[in-house]
C-alpha cells in the first residue's frame, strides 16, 4: 500500500475500532449492523491489496472484486440504513424503489465491464451515487424541518449522512468519469486521486464522530 492508502486504511480502522467499542449500546439496534461492516470494508482493503500484489498481470481481478462485491455492498448497506432509519411509508418506498434501479442498472453493466478489462463500473456507481444523494438531501430536509434539529450533535444518521455527503459528492466527478479519465487525462486522474483519499478520510472521521456523540435510540 502506498503512504496516502494507509492513512485512509488507519481512518477505516479508527471508525471501526470505535464502532465495536460502542456494540453494547448499538447491539438492540439497526445499528449493530455498523461494526460488521465496517469490519467488512476493512477486510476488503486488504483483499484489493492483496489481489493486486498476487496477479498483477490481472488488473481485473481487482476491478471486479470492488465492482461485483465490495461497491454494491456499501450502496446496498446504506440504503438499508436510511430504510431503517426514516420510518415514514412513502420515504421508505422511495428507498425501495432507488435499491432496485441501482440494482438493475448494475446488473446490466456487469456484462459490459467483463468484457472491457480495462473499465469501472461508472455507470452503476453513478447511478448509486445519484440515488444515495437523493436519500441523504431528503433526511436532511426531513431533520431541518423537525424538532430533532436541536439535537442533531446526537444524531448518529446526521454524521454518517454528512460524512456520505462529503465523500460521494466530491468524487462523483472521479469515479462518474473514471473510464474516460484514465484514457484520456492520466494526470488530473493522478492528482484527483489524492483528492479522493482525503474526502474518503473525512467520511471515516464522521463515522467515528457518530459514534462517539451519536446515540443509536435518536433517528
Amino acid at each position: 500500500m502506498n503512504p496516502v492508502t494507509k492513512i485512509v486504511v488507519a481512518f477505516e480502522i479508527i471508525a471501526c475500532i470505535t464502532a465495536w467499542l460502542k456494540y453494547a449500546q448499538l447491539r438492540k439496534t439497526y445499528w449493530a449492523a455498523f461494526p460488521f461492516y465496517l469490519s467488512f470494508i476493512v477486510l476488503s482493503e486488504f483483499a484489493g491489496y492483496f489481489l493486486k500484489e498476487l496477479f498483477p498481470k490481472h488488473p481485473e481481478y481487482n476491478t471486479h472484486y470492488y465492482g461485483y462485491f465490495e461497491i454494491p455492498v456499501e450502496f446496498l448497506f446504506f440504503f438499508f440504513v436510511f430504510y431503517m432509519a426514516i420510518p415514514k411509508r412513502a420515504n421508505r418506498l422511495l428507498i425501495v424503489i432507488c435499491t432496485v434501479i441501482y440494482l438493475l442498472v448494475w446488473l446490466a453493466e456487469i456484462k459490459y465491464v467483463a468484457e472491457n478489462v480495462n473499465s469501472f463500473y461508472s455507470l452503476s456507481y453513478t447511478m448509486g451515487n445519484l440515488l444515495l444523494l437523493i436519500l441523504i438531501l431528503m433526511f436532511f430536509i426531513n431533520l431541518a424541518t423537525s424538532n430533532e434539529i436541536v439535537h442533531f450533535r446526537e444524531n448518529m444518521l446526521f454524521w454518517v449522512s454528512l460524512g456520505l455527503m462529503i465523500f460521494y459528492l466530491g468524487s462523483f466527478p472521479f469515479y462518474g468519469l473514471f473510464d474516460v479519465m484514465i484514457k484520456k487525462h492520466e494526470q488530473l486522474m493522478e492528482r484527483y486521486y489524492y483528492v479522493v483519499y482525503g474526502l474518503n478520510s473525512l467520511m471515516y472521521l464522521m463515522f467515528t464522530c457518530s459514534f462517539i456523540w451519536g446515540k443509536p435510540d435518536i433517528k
